[in-house]
């Protein structure tokens, strides 16, 4: 999962794309990249980090002014499936680069690849020499860069058929910038324009930073060619494209005030809290959400039961870190002691309802119930806006394997009681989770929850068995 972005302006978009990013924060903390072109030759700029420390208040005049030009793309990192940031980086930061017959494009995505043994095999014996080892990105890079067409759109056009996953891509070369979504729309990708410029984009927040307005969403198998004039050209690439779009985006990633095939984010975890109150009603004195993200659930369920929300769960305002998107290799646990904090006074000797988005892992949860015992709650209750994770995710999440999700093998009583450690779980029901969307089943990604006949795309193998 990644933020992508795309930009052509009448004027210079070095300072646009950094803030437009920035409303795409959520979908990648570990690096962020632009690159700019003027026409003939494109500048960058990247590094680790969130936008605020890779363009930083005493470095980000002087990063502007080495990059001149009306047109260019960004990318927010969040890696995935497995690869932790030290593993796949810092080599393949993106926007990455490559050469399309001695002219320069860069290219940012955000998703997940499968099945590329062939393709890098076949960029190699071209002459492509590939700087990483596992960046599914460098290969439609060095496709591109291998690719006998002429004509770059041509090109591209030859390439997508036959890539499989997942894929949301912003390019830049030359005198325009592309936007591209797979087959599927899996990931999410968005038009917007302002007085002065039209914008592509992972979603809608990052319109509203740059108070810009929503045209429409990228249909699913559609490639939209931006130029100094606008919108220049769009048509749909694929053979019989569906939306099938990840749902994990509603339940967690995409921020509150995008919109998503139509539907707020926002709408959709207000209708889960509400579902999952009625599904699973319990007797306590309040209801606190668990930060940032298991809030809005919270104040449906305070409806439902009939209790008042109140605010015992507070997250440092100096931790800006996403517990669930940490490198693999960080403790989880005490990153929500370091970032998370307890008011005693407002739940000692109280029964206390926690609402959450989804549980994943099991990292988040068992510490929050365990803080709030520690402070004195008499009972703890948790309330899930999602049904439970059961099966890894190979198109743009870090749900590698079976093994590490909580809820794998186990009755939802079970996970209660072995993992969470609560008075009571209550998960919203795959149905109720459909109904919150309020979109049909058949417009979905369900793999990670209800396994091989979820995934629009045939699963690897080993994916399935791990």
């Amino acid at each position: 999962m990644c933020g992508i972005f795309g930009i052509v302006s009448n004027e210079s978009v070095a300072p646009k794309i950094p803030l437009g990013l920035l409303g795409l924060q959520h979908r990648g903390e570990q690096g962020a990249g632009v690159a700019i072109s003027d026409g003939f030759e494109l500048y960058e700029h990247r590094d680790t980090g969130l936008i605020t420390e890779v363009f930083n208040e005493k470095n980000r005049e002087e990063i502007f002014k080495r990059l001149p030009g009306r047109l260019g793309i960004g990318h927010t990192l969040y890696s995935t499936v497995g690869k932790g940031g030290e593993e796949k980086q810092p080599r393949t930061f993106q926007p990455l680069v490559g050469e399309f017959h001695g002219q320069p494009f860069a290219l940012a995505h955000n998703g997940n690849l499968i099945r590329l043994d062939g393709l890098r095999r076949e960029a190699e014996a071209k002459g492509y020499k590939f700087q990483s080892e596992v960046s599914d990105t460098e290969v439609i890079v060095a496709l591109l860069a291998t690719s006998p067409e002429k004509d770059f759109l041509e090109a591209l056009r030859k390439v997508l058929p036959r890539l499989e996953g997942a894929f949301a891509l912003t390019i830049v070369f030359r005198d325009k910038v592309i936007g591209v979504r797979d087959r599927y729309g899996i990931r999410p990708l968005c038009l917007g324009r302002d007085a002065t410029s039209f914008i592509l984009a992972s979603e809608e927040s990052a319109l509203n930073t740059l108070k810009a307005s929503l045209v429409r969403e990228v249909q699913p198998g559609e490639l939209i060619v931006l130029g100094r004039h606008g919108r220049e050209n769009s048509f749909i690439w694929a053979e019989n494209p569906q939306l099938r779009i990840c749902i994990f985006e509603f339940i967690y990633f995409a921020r509150p005030d995008s919109r998503l095939a139509g539907q707020r984010v926002n709408s959709y975890r207000e209708n889960a809290g509400w579902g999952v109150a009625t599904e699973h009603p319990v007797k306590a004195h309040m209801v606190c959400s668990v930060p940032d993200s298991g809030e809005i659930y919270n104040y449906s369920v305070a409806q439902v039961l009939k209790i008042p929300v109140r605010k015992a769960i507070l997250r440092s305002r100096y931790f800006t870190t996403r517990a669930f998107m940490a490198a693999r290799d960080v403790d989880r646990g005490a990153l929500v002691r370091q970032k998370l904090f307890i008011l005693r006074e407002v739940v000692h000797g109280k029964k206390v309802v926690i609402t959450e988005d989804s549980i994943v892992r099991g990292d988040t949860s068992p510490e929050v119930v365990a803080m709030l015992r520690e402070a004195g709650a008499v009972e703890v209750h948790e309330l899930v806006g999602s049904a439970p994770l059961r099966w890894p995710c190979f198109l743009g999440i870090d749900l590698a394997t079976r093994v590490e999700l909580a809820a794998a093998g186990l009755t939802e009583e079970e996970v209660g009681r072995k993992v969470v450690h609560a008075d009571s779980l209550g998960y919203l029901s795959f149905e109720g989770m459909i109904k919150a969307s309020g979109l049909p089943r058949e417009s979905f990604c369900l793999g990670c929850f209800i396994g091989p006949e979820g995934y629009p795309i045939e699963p690897p193998s080993e994916i399935l068995n791990s």
